[in-house]
């Protein structure tokens, strides 16, 4: 029975408009929503959007190979093209045959080398540029880089010649995939083992018959495979979304010379914004020491001594090969003082000035320095870490080459007005920045982007789901999507997260990472003892709280800028973040 557009796309659970789009590019002509649409056509429709139902006319469930010639990719004219691939032909010969699948698939090698790799000179690699329909099926949105080893036993060094030769690359591809043929026997297990959640390493091992189906069914049992929205590390580069205002503010302070904070709960993502910044700014001018205090034994024990050990042989690191410049720091001896550890600093900002060179400290995890559970900060007998912020000051004030940001939970470190026994070098000087749980819009671009390149396409309600859920915490909302995505299906062709799917989910969920909300509920009470306070009286007593409140404004403020508390309708609740609890 010959269905009618609107019929397809309610089957298909997209817009009418689309289907029209679709059957326009596919050169049908229908006049509007009400159109019937021939069978085989319906049945070719649902193929490009990935629907593989059984019909009688086409007599399988997979998907045919005419259905990924969509948007086919046209071959290179230039002459070097064709002699370069030549060459790669000549020494191994499976790349004519993959030519073959490829072009059969609407795919092309646009790009080849033979014999240039160092040390691997017998390697070579091509950058394929897929069909649009396979593109918009898997998230590809860049050439994909294939690489041939002539060698039987394939090891890990060459493994890493070739992901080096893709990173070197002066072109636009993929950067966390590639294909590797070797007539290595254990080569598919080799991969799997080298590969990891942030690389895909994909074996190009295909059936004698050729049948082009087969690579697709290849890709889709990799790509399908991939969870790319559980992190466990901080990320940066095309994993890391959102936050373009705090970075482009942070840029502007380090261009300024302006020292600031980023605060937030754990595992909110300010390492993650530390680590993007650095690798968005880092150039041979402009040199980043990443420090995180998390290792360092806090007050009452002093860290101090440990710190500055671990600074100068930092920069030392960072400048190996240029000794002039750090000769003072590679002097200091296992213990400096702050005066020595000042001075051989200076001297070396000042070498590296004469030669355009600006070091950005980057010190994180800030509240080990300020346990308020072990130590009153305000008066305290713990003065080296005033010294060693005020020492940072001060070398920010005399030169022009040096600044610093400091990220962490707790802002108390550049709000009180003392700091263990001393006035607060940082009080009213340095600026802080909170980091708030995600946008709506910024949540929605992270789910879309990260599903695309798993092949998963998400319904706007589901997106609304996962955001009501999480209230938009990085790490909560990546922890639920990737919940979700294990109870999808990858033995199919098109994969789609729907409301439902995500509402069934989140009990489980919640379940699930109730220890890790009180891991972090714990760590803001230990400290921020009156926001925690605050926290208490909102849960048992929320009428009371408005009057409470009044009396610590600055502790609302935090717990608003934490994203713990809301303000709605005039009155106060707690986000979804502690609701969870």
């Amino acid at each position: 029975m010959q269905p009618r557009v609107y019929e397809l796309a309610r089957e298909l659970g997209i817009t009418s408009t689309k289907v029209l789009d679709r059957l326009a590019e596919m050169g049908v002509r229908v006049p509007s929503a009400s159109s019937l649409v021939e069978t085989e056509i319906a049945i070719r429709v649902k193929e490009s959007f990935g629907q593989y139902a059984a019909a009688a006319q086409a007599g399988a469930t997979t998907p045919r190979q005419s259905t990924w010639n969509a948007n086919a990719v046209k071959p290179p004219t230039h002459p070097d093209w064709q002699f370069n691939l030549d060459r790669l032909k000549s020494a191994f010969p499976i790349v004519e045959e993959h030519q073959r699948i490829l072009g059969q698939l609407g795919s092309q090698f646009v790009y080849s080398l033979h014999g240039r790799l160092p040390k691997f000179e017998q390697c070579g690699f091509g950058l394929v540029r897929f069909s649009g329909a396979i593109e918009a099926a898997f998230g590809l949105t860049r050439e994909v880089f294939f690489f041939y080893s002539p060698h039987k036993d394939l090891q890990m060094r060459t493994f890493h010649a070739a992901k080096q030769a893709l990173v070197g690359l002066q072109r636009e591809v993929t950067p966390d995939m590639m294909f590797v043929w070797s007539p290595d026997p254990r080569l598919r297990a080799k991969l799997d083992d080298w590969s990891s959640g942030k690389f895909l390493a994909i074996p190009l091992e295909l059936p004698e018959d050729g049948n082009p189906i087969s690579f697709i069914t290849l890709l889709r049992d990799y790509v399908f495979a991939r969870d790319l929205f559980y992190e466990t590390t901080p990320v940066r580069g095309d994993r890391f979304f959102g936050r373009r205002s705090l970075l482009q503010s942070l840029r502007e302070d380090i261009r300024n010379q302006r020292v600031s904070g980023v605060f937030g709960l754990r595992k909110a993502g300010k390492t993650s914004v530390m680590s993007e910044l650095a690798e968005l700014l880092s150039s041979p001018e402009t040199v980043f020491i990443l420090r995180d205090l998390e290792s360092l034994p806090s007050p009452p024990e002093d860290p101090v001594p440990i710190l500055l050990r671990d600074l100068a042989d930092d920069l030392v690191a960072k400048f190996k090969g240029r000794r002039k410049d750090v000769a003072e720091m590679t002097r200091l001896s296992d213990s400096p003082s702050i005066p020595e550890f000042k001075r051989a600093l200076q001297a070396t900002l000042r070498g590296l000035d004469e030669d355009g060179i600006t070091v950005v400290l980057m010190l994180d995890e800030i509240e080990y320095l300020t346990p308020s559970d072990r130590i009153d900060i305000h008066e305290g007998d713990m003065t080296s870490i005033s010294q060693f912020l005020g020492t940072l000051r001060s070398l920010v004030q005399e030169n022009p080459n040096f600044t610093f940001l400091l990220s962490g939970l707790t802002s108390a470190i550049i709000e009180s007005g003392r700091l263990y026994g001393r006035p607060n070098p940082l009080f009213s000087w340095a600026k802080a920045n909170f980091l708030t749980p995600f946008e709506r819009h910024e949540a929605d671009e992270l789910a879309r982007s990260v599903g695309q390149k798993m092949g998963i396409s998400i319904d706007d309600k589901a997106l609304e789901a996962l955001f009501e859920a999480t209230g938009g915490h990085a790490f909560l909302y990546r922890h639920l999507a990737s919940k979700v995505v294990k109870d999808l299906p990858v033995d199919v062709f098109h994969r789609e997260i729907k409301n439902p799917l995500v509402l069934r989910t989140v009990n489980s969920w919640r379940l699930e990472v109730a220890g890790n909300m009180r891991e972090m509920l714990d760590h803001v009470k230990r400290y921020y003892p009156d926001e925690s306070y605050l926290i208490e009286i909102l849960r048992t007593e929320p009428d009371s709280f408005a009057i409470v409140a009044d009396d610590a404004p600055l502790a609302l403020g935090h717990l608003i800028n934490l994203g713990l508390v809301q303000e709605v309708d005039n009155s106060y609740e707690l986000t979804p973040v502690l609701q969870l609890l």
